[in-house]
């Protein structure tokens, strides 16, 4: 078994309720664009796994002033980029993404968010 992990410190994302409250969908789309693109130049600066990506698991560590609940579009841009821009990941399904961890952290600075992902997979 392959192991590896990578951290990238993520853009301030929409929360859930910004995200789909009263937005029309073109304005979703357009900024749902452009987070996933700075998500995936954050990504390939780590560099992918050198091994084909069985499943994996990500740590979301925040400090911002929504409801930890409400971050969920973090993670949601963040599979989208893996699995449909950059190919990393054959899906998102249960079989796949393994584990998901939400914590807070006020040490962080304010509106930092940091993803620690950790892939598994052979050869």
């Amino acid at each position: 078994m392959e192991i590896a992990s990578l951290a990238i410190r993520m853009p301030k994302p929409k929360s859930l309720n910004v995200a789909y409250a009263g937005q029309h969908w073109t304005k979703r789309k357009g900024s749902t664009d452009k987070y996933r693109e700075a998500v995936c130049f954050l990504l390939l600066e780590q560099g992918k796994p050198t091994f084909e990506v069985e499943t994996y698991q990500l740590l979301l560590v925040s400090n911002g002033r929504t409801d930890i609940d409400n971050r969920i579009m973090a993670i949601k841009y963040l599979n989208d980029a893996m699995e449909k821009d950059l190919k990393w990941i054959p899906n998102d399904g249960r079989k796949v993404f393994k584990e998901l961890t939400i914590r807070e952290d006020d040490e962080l600075e304010k509106d930092e968010f940091v993803m620690e992902i950790t892939f598994y997979g052979r050869k």
